[in-house]
């Protein structure tokens, strides 16, 4: 591996020398020697990681060769920090900018890891060597010379703090006791450049010589007769060599240490200051092991380390230590808990404890071990890739468990083992990776290495197991040492291990095929579950045993959405686990017979035989030989030898655990010992022959839950007969499952045989608090409490005492026996788990021992620390007292005021414990340590004050870290970010300047942690969504992603008015980025991720800001556009420039002086307009009006949103809510909920049903909460006076609208005005009678039921206005419309003044009513009336809003001037055609009416005026109104709505006349003639396109048609029914739509982009073909023309952008893939000794990935298929060169991978 990162880099380090002057002040003047190894010619720089903390003096350089060597010349280097402050600049980086500063952050780490320091070796430095062989013969080797780099440098630090080195002094962090020491504390894996420049990989690994000069004495000196003095050591990775005086400096001392390994720099470790020795292994015959401690410290030392020479003696029985001796240094506060490095390990003193503590004997023996033995592998041995990292620490855990078998015994390893086992097969249900990844370039993070250090070893077991009982071997035990070996006769390339090489190797040993389990458990995630089922069949003899095995971890990578689901798969989850399963059935006699079952199947069903040949069971259970006594009778008329035998035999199984005492009746009695009833024992005794129990895979060769229902006696004989820890354990597990009396007393009695191994009995003593319920008796209850008392407490005054009577009068202690000392930790640790059903509190007597317990605690006589068991104590009390404590205002007045009392008597127990510690402090100050975690139970919990100084006292610098971090998390937890912004300055002073880098890591994670607490304490209100019975997948998706975003949004808002808060974290954040320690910064980095939004980083490059110049007269106004269509082919332009349509025959406009006026009136009958409105939304189908759904919906959502509705959004659960009797005293239940359903299923009539809803649910909660201090009363009667609140404002909202409406509909009309007929035409009076000419017809378009008003009176100085095309929105209709007044619906416009050529611009005032109405429902009225818009939209868009003050009287008409214009021919070019110019032009009146009228009658339209209403496509979409309004003054004899819906289908073609033909009088609108519209010149192929097709950029191009507006009428399939047009599938044979285009995307059905293009112009044929030319085939003609103006970026062969990247992504993934490992760079037919490579591949065909990537990045591929091609043809060369062979089937393997991945590119 380091020649591999070698030639990468262009050199190697061989060796390295340091010379460090060491003060511990905190300055190391240091000096490093590199020899550095060229390895490729071109070499010109060497880049070092360097810690930009390292001022660098000098770099020289020098090759001391033998044969013209180069001597020492100073050398040009560059010392470069990629972490720049950030820039200044426009706009400023602030918290948004979190993923620029995020972004930054990766770049400059991935440039460090490249290299700071860069030394130029150019001019010669890199040469070549010719050195003669020792053969003599003349032979030479060429070679590189090599290179010295010498680099002077100094590490400032002083009392700063950074990562990877610690220096303690005197008075930092307030200490002034501290003792002054240094040492290397590294915690990243890049953390060795900070005191050496090097580099900083695991596999670089060269030799090493260290040199530590410090002084003789820490005073400095000689020290006095009769001074104490400390002197200073140095203990370092490598073999101590000489220890002498400074040459120069007679008070100095240096020390040489050589390591003659090759080690890698994060291998390297060294510590420093007056350590006091002790050689743990002086007499034995294995490498020397030495201990170092601070003064003081030295018994502890030898106490806690006198176990490790046996240590050292287990592992070297597998192979020999692989360095000189090992070396073990305490320190005080590092970073860590143990740092393993060559040789040396440095721990924390923290470990080191005195011979009267119990529980840290076990921990440092954890620690210790496993840092030894990480000497053979992990240090000696790495990984070879990091994907090997689990093999690596999978070992070393491994063999540790082998020696805490050994040193604390098989029951300790098997039950250790079981629970490893349960705790992997829980987490690895589907987010957990495979142990091996093969590929990663990525260090694992903490979580996936905590989950592989607990997997890994757990595989190595059952891989051991599975080799010894398959294979011919031992196990692992012949493989292990086979490896070690190996690494030390250098059999094992550069000591790195990979997973192929470990498999080959179990793979000689077994003789097995072992491909099958590494792609189980190995290359693979997840672990199986096993439903067992048996069943006994008695004539038979045999056990019918069904094993069904499923995968979680599939079925979690199933339910996840697609989006996530390509991320998941990557994890391998492994679909079945094939292997055999052992199966041990203790037959009736209790002799085991094993079963060897093979999984092959998902199910299966397998016949075992049966054994036994007697007829009866006798149980060896102590219960069952008791019930058989009492069957004396039966049993002995059925006896015979073989029973009696079978009978002995179970005795003697059951003496082994039995408990004499309790054969006396009178003590069972006592003990309330229940046994089985009749029915029970009789089944239990008849089950003829049956098995006692069975064990399933008894020896853990497995790692699957196991799920197997037994009866309860088969788990107390199991429990009972068993010797196996692991069958015990499992045995009590089971047990939990059954409520039974009998059970119960099983695991009392379990408690009480100490035969039974003490983690046994404490898992008993824990699930006993599972029977503290009513169906036991509350047996769990008595039972613990009778439990202390026998074995701990003083005999009692009253033995027959029930649970809430007894008392405990504790002995001293004595903890001389550990079983005991464990078991009754485990006791009191049960006691709070023993709650009262009813108030959900803990019992108050079992509280109550707890509390004597904690006073009368008596040690003086114990030779054993009391610190631990104190510390349970309290915590136990803080368990009990805080948990049930909201049950408290349900009691009465006495038992409220014992409460308080009990209460009392906590807190002075608590406080005075406390108290005692600051005195006479504890071990580790675990009593102050538990004293503050309960202390913050109590705050959350309601019952002590929210005060900070408590917490705030024991976070200062100097106290013990542990107790500071528990603190923080109390400040945390308590005071929340944003709850005092004192305090949140205080934690930003410690995260910038604390002394310990583990507490200002701490706190900068605890604070994002803090925040997120508080979403789950519900500090911060998050909405709920519903959730539904029948939710497909993909609705639960989007629920799960709404509810997501809608939690990001909470707390965003909730710290949006914490703005202090946020300046504190967006200063800190930028400050961290320069700072040394990257784990602050990224934690505060997810800090803002959730308090803020992001902002979009700003294009790189320079920001020009260009000064506008300021304009001092007003803007003109936009000019009004109204949209007219007349039937005329003549155009001529008018005096403005523009043209109107003229008919022939036809009088232009001021040709006569009579208007033509006509009226819509607002009080004729609606009933026939109503009767033909269609597509009635669902929910007002029952009548709802607009005004009430748009009010019912938006109260609805405020009452949801406020927080006082948090009981009554969803319907009442009896169990959830635990109101068992909710559905006897509420009988008609409501809640918000259900009133949703209901106004989304249309059953509300008006707004007062709703209202009557929402009283019904106020009154319920009053109904069923009688208490005045009941919280869900209190939240109803708050929740009451909001509802109170809003609904009064919007019925005053809504009664003002409806008054002004009905004002309006009184107010009489002002006629529309109409130009006169022709001068032909009959008089006006004759007018009604005469038909309407053909063609001749005006369309304009509004919405209904407004006032029209038409004036064609002449008023000059009137602005034109310009003939658009249709309107495109709401806004540009609005500013064809003119008026001075204010209308309630509308603000006014600006006005045209008649007298004045200049334009006046006027600001616009909202009117009253509307205001109003916003005030009270918020902000979303826009929001809805977008989604369902209602027919008087239309008519606010077209017709001018009416004034206030003319409600009276006739409104004014406004006169504006139109133009009308012909309907065309729409082309790409949009070409347009005008004619003469016409005398006149005719204006058009307008006028609104303040309110909504209902449609005009029929006797008051003209004939042939044509009004049309254009829909708002939105979800809803009412029909449009059309008016024809004719040239004569005809009045209209019918008016209809439009049948245009909002899909491809129109009205039935019957209905509509041909083109050019007269239109009846009752046709709603005229039927201009249309052509095809013709495609751009230029355009590419379309369908006839035979280019591959382009998935990405279809479904781009289709986003962006769907987007377009004119496109709403073929997004999905025409429905015939619901469209309306029941023959459309008989006309149109091949329907097609843009939704089904998208899934045929999506589904790869295309293969050309001819056949895409074919599609989507099917869709525009399709249209025209059913439709005649009207509105929805100008839709077609909108969206089509921009079809074809993105249709070349489709066809274009250019790699866009987006491709680009991809492309280049791909490149770069192709180089770092390891199938690529020959195609990397050039073929070098000299280094490669293939000197004919060029005569068989011409040299200007050779390709390989470093070209392509140097063409790509200088641009030189235009498309695509060019890069496939050079690839190609790399891989093609291979193949034509090499004809078969490992690179054959590497480019083919290559090529493979590289077709797929651009599968997915396109």
């Amino acid at each position: 591996m380091s020649e591999e990162y070698g030639a990468s880099r262009g050199f190697t380090v061989t060796h390295q020398r340091n010379v460090l002057d060491i003060d511990f002040s905190g300055i190391i003047t240091a000096s490093a020697f590199l020899t550095i190894q060229p390895t490729n010619p071109s070499l010109r720089a060497i880049y070092l990681n360097a810690s930009p903390l390292l001022q660098i003096n000098n770099v020289t350089l020098s090759s001391p060769t033998l044969v013209e060597a180069f001597l020492p010349t100073p050398a040009s280097f560059t010392l470069s920090n990629p972490f720049q402050p950030l820039p200044t600049r426009e706009p400023p980086i602030d918290i948004k900018s979190h993923p620029e500063i995020k972004r930054k952050t990766w770049s400059a780490m991935g440039e460090s890891d490249e290299g700071e320091l860069a030394i130029s070796v150019s001019g010669g430095w890199v040469r070549l060597l010719h050195t003669e062989l020792p053969s003599g013969n003349g032979q030479t080797q060429v070679s590189f010379a090599p290179i010295h780099v010498q680099i002077d440098y100094q590490l400032v630090l002083g009392g700063d703090v950074v990562e990877g080195i610690v220096f303690n002094r005197p008075g930092d962090a307030g200490d002034d006791s501290q003792i002054p020491h240094m040492f290397l504390s590294p915690t990243i894996y890049d953390a060795a450049r900070i005191w050496t420049p090097c580099v900083d990989s695991l596999w670089e690994r060269c030799t090493w010589e260290l040199e530590f000069i410090v002084p003789r004495y820490l005073e400095g000196g000689e020290p006095g007769p009769d001074e104490e003095a400390y002197p200073v050591m140095v203990v370092s990775s490598g073999e101590l060599m000489e220890q002498v005086t400074h040459p120069h400096d007679p008070n100095k001392v240096i020390f040489y240490y050589l390591q003659t390994n090759p080690t890698s720099v994060q291998h390297i470790s060294f510590a420093a200051g007056p350590f006091e020795m002790h050689c743990c292994s002086a007499d034995e015959s294995h490498k020397p092991i030495l201990a170092f401690c601070l003064p003081g410290e030295l018994d502890n030392l030898k106490h806690s380390t006198s176990w490790l020479p046996r240590a050292m003696s287990f592992y070297a029985e597998m192979g020999s230590y692989p360095f000189t001796d090992f070396k073990a240094v305490f320190v005080n506060n590092p970073r860590t808990e143990c740092s393993t490095s060559a040789t040396l390990a440095i721990l924390s003193s923290n470990l080191l404890h005195p011979p009267e503590v119990i529980e840290q004997a076990v921990e440092i023996r954890r620690v210790l071990s496993l840092a030894l033995i990480q000497q053979w592998i992990g240090v000696n041995i790495i990984q070879r890739t990091l994907a090997d990292t689990w093999l690596i620490n999978g070992l070393a855990l491994y063999i540790q468990a082998q020696f805490i078998r050994h040193l604390l015994g098989n029951n300790e390893y098997r039950f250790r083992l079981k629970k490893d086992i349960d705790r992997c097969v829980q987490q690895d249900q589907g987010s957990q990776w495979p142990l091996c990844v093969p590929g990663i370039i990525d260090p694992p993070d903490a979580n996936t290495t905590a989950f592989t250090n607990l997997k890994a070893p757990l595989v190595l077991h059952i891989l051991d197991r599975y080799i010894a009982k398959t294979g011919t071997s031992l196990g692992l035990s012949q493989v292990i040492p086979r490896i070690f070996v190996a690494s030390l006769s250098d059999e094992l390339q550069g000591n790195s291990l990979t997973t192929q090489y470990f498999f080959r190797q179990c793979r000689k040993v077994s003789g097995l095929d072992l491909q099958t389990f590494q792609d189980q458990w190995i290359f693979g995630s997840g672990c199986p579950r096993l439903s067992i089922k048996t069943n006994f069949i008695k004539k038979k003899l045999l056990v019918e045993f069904t094993v069904t095995q499923t995968q979680p971890a599939n079925d979690y990578i199933n339910r996840l959405s697609e989006k996530v689901k390509k991320t998941a798969v990557w994890k391998r989850p492994t679909h079945f686990f094939e292997g055999s399963l052992t199966v041990r059935i203790h037959e009736a006699d209790g002799a085991p017979f094993e079963h060897l079952v093979d999984i092959k199947t998902p199910s299966k069903t397998f016949p075992l035989p049966f054994n036994t040949k007697y007829k009866r069971t006798r149980r060896s259970g102590h219960i069952a030989a008791r019930f058989s006594k009492m069957q004396d009778a039966l049993a002995a008329g059925e006896a015979n030898d073989e029973e009696d035998e079978a009978r002995l035999q179970a005795a003697d199984r059951a003496g082994v655990f039995a408990y004499p005492p309790w054969e006396d009746e009178e003590e069972r009695r006592r003990w309330k010992v229940a046994e089985w009833g009749e029915n029970d024992a009789d089944q239990m005794m008849g089950e003829g022959g049956g098995y006692e129990w069975i064990r399933i895979d008894p020896e853990c060769e497995w790692l699957a839950s196991i799920e197997y229902n037994e009866k309860p006696w088969c788990w107390i004989s199991q429990l009972q007969g068993d010797r196996d820890v692991i069958a015990q354990l499992e045995a009590i597990n089971r047990m939990r499952a059954f409520p039974s009396p009998v059970i119960a007393s099983e695991l009392a009695r379990t408690v009480l045989v100490k035969n039974y191994y003490y983690r046994v009995r404490m898992e008993a003593a824990r699930a006993l608090a599972t029977y503290n319920i009513a169906e036991c008796d509350y047996l769990g209850y008595f039972f613990v409490l009778k439990l202390f008392q026998t074995l701990y407490c003083h005999p009692p005054d009253d033995p027959d005492a029930e649970a809430s009577a007894m008392e405990c009068r504790p002995l001293p202690n004595d903890f001389s026996n550990f079983s005991d000392y464990f078991v009754k930790k485990c006791l009191i640790a049960a006691m709070p788990d023993l709650r009262d059903m009813q108030t959900r509190t803990v019992w108050r007597n079992a509280r109550r021992i707890l509390l004597d317990l904690l006073r009368s605690n008596d040690n003086t006589g114990n030779r054993w620390s009391d610190s631990y068991y104190v510390a349970a104590i309290i915590t136990a009390i803080g368990n009990a007292f805080t948990f049930g404590s909201s049950a408290q205002p349900s009691l009465d007045e006495k038992e409220r005021e014992a409460e308080a009392s009990l209460m009392r008597d906590s807190g002075e127990a608590l406080d005075r414990a406390m108290t005692m510690d600051r005195l006479v402090p504890s071990y580790h100050n675990l009593i102050t340590k538990a004293g503050l975690q309960t202390h913050i139970k109590s705050i959350l919990a309601g019952q002590a004050t929210n005060d900070a100084r408590l917490l705030l006292s024991y976070t200062r610098e100097g106290n013990f870290e542990p107790i500071r971090m528990v603190a923080f998390d109390g400040l945390l937890l308590c005071k929340p970010p944003g709850r005092s912004l004192a305090l949140d300055q205080y934690l930003d002073e410690v995260i910038r300047s604390d002394h310990s880098l583990t507490i200002r890591r701490h706190v900068a994670r605890g604070l994002s942690e803090s925040i997120l607490m508080t979403l789950a304490l519900g500090e911060i209100q998050v909405p709920q969504p519903g959730v539904l019975d029948d939710e497909s997948e993909e609705a639960r998706e989007k629920r799960n992603e709404a509810q997501s975003n809608a939690i990001v949004k909470a707390v965003r808002k909730d710290f949006a008015k914490k703005e202090d808060v946020k300046v504190l974290i967006q200063n800190l954040l930028i400050s961290s980025f320069t700072s040394p320690d990257h784990e602050v910064l990224m934690a505060l980095l997810k800090v803002a991720e959730i308090v803020s939004a992001s902002s979009p980083e700003p294009l790189p490059g320079n920001i020009i800001t260009l000064q506008t110049p300021t304009v001092e007269t007003a803007p003109a106004l936009p000019t009004p556009k109204i949209r007219l269509s007349m039937g005329s082919s003549e155009i001529r332009p008018d005096a403005q420039g523009y043209g109107f349509p003229i008919v022939d025959g036809q009088m232009t406009p001021g040709g006569s002086n009579i208007p033509l006026k006509i009226t819509l009136n607002p009080n004729a009958n609606v009933s026939q307009s109503s009767q033909k409105k269609k597509n009635v939304p669902k929910q007002q189908r029952r009548g709802l009006s607009d005004n009430d759904f748009k009010a019912i919906t938006i109260a609805l959502q405020k009452l949801i949103a406020h927080k006082t509705s948090y009981w009554f959004r969803q319907p009442v659960d009896p169990v959830r809510d635990d109101a068992h009797d909710y559905s006897a005293v509420i009988k008609n239940p409501m809640d918000l909920q259900t009133i949703s359903a209901k106004l989304d299923n249309g059953m509300y009539a008006n707004r007062q049903e709703f209202v009557t809803d929402v009283r019904l649910i106020i009154a319920n909660c009053y109904t069923y909460n009688t208490t005045p201090t009941s919280l869900v009363r209190k939240a109803g009667e708050a929740f009451e006076k909001m509802f109170n609140n809003l609904w009064s404002k919007t019925e005053h909202t809504l009664s003002s609208s409806a008054a002004a409406a009905q004002q309006a509909a009184l107010a009489p009309r002002t006629p529309i005005a109409i130009p006169p007929a022709p001068v032909a035409a009959p008089p006006l009076a004759a007018e009604a009678s005469l038909p309407a000419p053909k063609a001749t017809a005006v369309k304009f378009k509004v919405k209904p039921p407004k006032t029209v008003s038409i004036d064609t009176s002449v008023t000059e100085h009137v602005p034109p206005m310009a003939p658009p095309p249709l309107p495109s929105s709401k806004k540009s209709a609005l500013s064809a419309t003119s008026a001075t007044t204010k209308s309630p619906d509308r603000p006014p416009v600006p006005t045209f003044p008649p007298s004045e050529n200049k334009l006046s611009k006027k600001r616009k005032e909202p009117s009253k009513s509307r205001n109003e109405l916003d005030d009270i429902l918020g902000a979303e009225v826009d929001e809805i009336e977008k989604r369902r818009p209602s027919l008087n939209d239309g008519l606010d868009d077209l017709l001018v809003p009416k004034s206030e003050n003319d409600s009276p009287r006739p409104p004014a008409a406004k006169k504006i001037k139109i133009p009308l214009v012909q309907p065309r021919n729409k082309s790409p070019e949009k070409e347009r055609t005008t004619s003469a110019e016409p005398k006149h032009t005719s204006k058009i009146k307008l006028a609104t009416p303040t309110s909504t009228p209902p449609l005009p009658s029929t006797s008051q339209i003209p004939s042939g005026i044509s009004v049309d209403v254009k829909p708002s496509i939105k979800k809803s979409k009412p029909k449009p109104l059309s008016v024809n309004i004719p040239s004569e003054g005809k009045k209209a004899s019918s008016i209809e709505r439009s049948t245009a819906s909002a899909s491809p289908a129109p009205p039935p073609k019957a209905q509509l006349p041909p083109p050019n033909q007269p239109l009846p009088s009752d046709t709603t609108a005229a039927v201009p003639t249309r052509n095809k519209p013709v495609p751009p010149p230029d355009l590419p192929p379309t369908v006839k396109n035979n280019t591959a097709m382009k998935n990405k950029r279809g479904k781009h191009l289709m986003s962006i048609l769907m987007k377009e507006f004119a496109a709403v009428f073929f997004l999905k399939p025409v429905d015939p029914i619901a469209d309306g047009c029941p023959t459309y599938l008989d006309e149109i044979k091949q329907p097609m739509d843009f939704g089904t285009i998208v899934k045929k995307i999506d589904g790869r059905k295309y293969k050309t982009l001819g056949q895409f293009a074919r599609d989507i112009e099917l869709v525009f044929a399709n249209c025209r073909q059913f439709n005649p030319p009207g509105e929805i085939t100008q839709c077609a003609d909108t969206v089509e023309s921009v079809y074809w103006r993105e249709w070349p970026k489709v066809a274009s062969a250019k790699m866009t952008p987006e491709e680009r990247k991809a492309m280049g992504s791909l490149i770069n993934q192709a180089l770092k893939n390891p199938l690529s490992e020959w195609f990397r760079y050039a073929v070098d037919p000299i280094a490669l000794g293939i000197p004919t490579y060029f005569d068989i591949i011409p040299p200007d065909d050779a390709r390989d990935l470093t070209l392509i990537k140097n063409k790509f990045d200088k641009g030189q591929y235009r498309e695509a298929k060019h890069v496939d091609e050079d690839v190609e043809l790399m891989l093609e060369n291979a193949r034509v060169f090499n004809g078969e062979g490992a690179v054959v089937d590497a480019a083919n393997a290559l090529g493979k991978w590289w077709t797929q991945q651009r599968h997915k590119m396109d």
